[in-house]
């Protein structure tokens, strides 16, 4: 190999290095997949082409249970709202997507009680009538 061959390899060699080479195609994305069951077992699943990551997460009705599920889901169903049935159960459904190897790991964190919610916000409420006062 003459002296330009091994200027090629040296460029080529430092392109790659910088990450400057053209790679293939982004493979498809790897996420956690569980049922509603708990505990959350959750196994890798590679998804389709059109799905991301994501997290679903149900409130019953009554919002006194919060379940969860992960796992592949359609791109387009991310910002929608949805239903599910889970032990004769209603639950409204929203979804957390992620669109990286493995970013549904996480557990969500449940949403607080309706009186929880209502208690945090009478004591913020009192807590800023209090400083008003001071």
């Amino acid at each position: 190999m003459g002296p330009s061959g091994g200027a090629f390899l040296g460029i080529l060699f430092f392109s790659g290095a910088l990450g400057l080479t053209t790679s293939p195609a982004r493979g498809r994305l790897q996420c956690y997949t569980c049922s509603f069951a708990k505990p959350c077992d959750p196994v890798l699943t590679e998804c389709q082409e059109d799905e991301v990551c994501g997290i679903s997460v149900g409130t019953s009705d009554h919002e006194d249970e919060v379940i969860e599920r992960k796992g592949c889901l359609p791109r387009t169903q991310c910002p929608l709202l949805g239903r599910a049935t889970y032990w004769s159960q209603p639950y409204a459904l929203r979804h957390k997507c992620c669109e990286q190897d493995l970013c549904n790991t996480a557990a969500s964190q449940p949403l607080p009680s309706r009186p929880l919610a209502t208690l945090l916000f009478l004591a913020a409420i009192f807590a800023w009538g209090a400083h008003i006062f001071i």
